[in-house]
Protein backbone atom coordinates (compact mmCIF):
# COMPACT_ATOMS: atom_id res chain seq x y z
CA UNK A 1 0.00 0.00 0.00
CA UNK A 2 3.06 2.41 0.62
CA UNK A 3 4.00 2.37 -3.25
CA UNK A 4 0.28 3.38 -4.40
CA UNK A 5 0.19 5.60 -1.59
CA UNK A 6 3.26 7.32 -3.09
CA UNK A 7 1.90 7.37 -6.36
CA UNK A 8 -1.91 9.07 -5.17
CA UNK A 9 0.11 11.60 -3.25
CA UNK A 10 2.06 12.26 -6.61
CA UNK A 11 -1.13 12.26 -8.58
CA UNK A 12 -3.27 14.02 -6.30
CA UNK A 13 -0.14 17.10 -5.77
CA UNK A 14 0.36 16.77 -9.53
CA UNK A 15 -3.37 17.85 -9.64
CA UNK A 16 -3.09 20.70 -6.76
CA UNK A 17 -0.40 22.58 -8.84
CA UNK A 18 -2.49 22.27 -12.33
CA UNK A 19 -4.83 24.22 -10.59
CA UNK A 20 -3.09 27.02 -9.24
CA UNK A 21 -2.17 25.63 -5.88
CA UNK A 22 1.75 27.16 -4.47
CA UNK A 23 4.24 24.33 -4.02
CA UNK A 24 4.41 24.83 -0.84
CA UNK A 25 0.70 23.89 -0.34
CA UNK A 26 0.82 21.45 -2.78
CA UNK A 27 0.76 18.06 -0.36
CA UNK A 28 -2.35 15.97 0.27
CA UNK A 29 -4.06 16.31 3.10
CA UNK A 30 -4.81 12.90 5.07
CA UNK A 31 -8.54 13.60 4.71
CA UNK A 32 -7.57 14.02 0.62
CA UNK A 33 -5.69 10.99 0.78
CA UNK A 34 -8.73 8.84 2.16
CA UNK A 35 -11.12 10.34 0.22
CA UNK A 36 -8.89 8.96 -2.40
CA UNK A 37 -8.55 5.58 -0.88
CA UNK A 38 -12.30 5.24 -1.14
CA UNK A 39 -11.90 6.38 -4.86
CA UNK A 40 -10.21 3.79 -5.46
CA UNK A 41 -12.33 1.10 -4.24
CA UNK A 42 -9.38 -0.34 -1.88
CA UNK A 43 -9.97 -2.75 0.91
CA UNK A 44 -7.19 -3.57 3.79
CA UNK A 45 -6.05 -6.86 3.04
CA UNK A 46 -4.15 -6.83 5.88
CA UNK A 47 -4.53 -4.54 9.10
CA UNK A 48 -3.02 -1.46 8.41
CA UNK A 49 -3.15 -1.32 4.60
CA UNK A 50 -5.38 1.89 4.85
CA UNK A 51 -3.35 4.00 7.52
CA UNK A 52 -0.27 3.47 5.50
CA UNK A 53 -1.88 4.32 1.88
CA UNK A 54 -2.64 7.57 3.85
CA UNK A 55 0.25 8.11 5.30
CA UNK A 56 2.25 7.42 2.43
CA UNK A 57 0.09 9.83 0.35
CA UNK A 58 -0.05 12.94 2.44
CA UNK A 59 3.17 13.02 3.77
CA UNK A 60 4.56 13.27 0.35
CA UNK A 61 7.42 16.12 0.26
CA UNK A 62 6.68 19.01 -2.17
CA UNK A 63 8.46 20.34 -4.99
CA UNK A 64 12.04 21.74 -3.57
CA UNK A 65 11.96 20.02 -0.42
CA UNK A 66 14.29 17.47 1.08
CA UNK A 67 12.99 14.00 0.04
CA UNK A 68 11.60 15.44 -3.21
CA UNK A 69 13.02 13.99 -5.69
CA UNK A 70 13.02 10.68 -4.41
CA UNK A 71 9.70 10.23 -3.14
CA UNK A 72 8.91 10.86 -7.26
CA UNK A 73 11.00 8.45 -8.04
CA UNK A 74 8.87 5.95 -5.38
CA UNK A 75 5.79 7.09 -6.56
CA UNK A 76 7.04 6.45 -10.27
CA UNK A 77 8.80 3.74 -10.16
CA UNK A 78 12.02 5.42 -11.48
CA UNK A 79 15.67 5.78 -10.00
CA UNK A 80 16.22 8.65 -8.40
CA UNK A 81 19.65 10.43 -10.04
CA UNK A 82 22.29 10.93 -7.45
Amino acid sequence: MYQLGRKEGLSLQRQKLRQGAAPTHSAPSKDECATRWSELGQQEKTLGDQASFVAACSEFPTPGTPGYEQAVAEATGVSATP
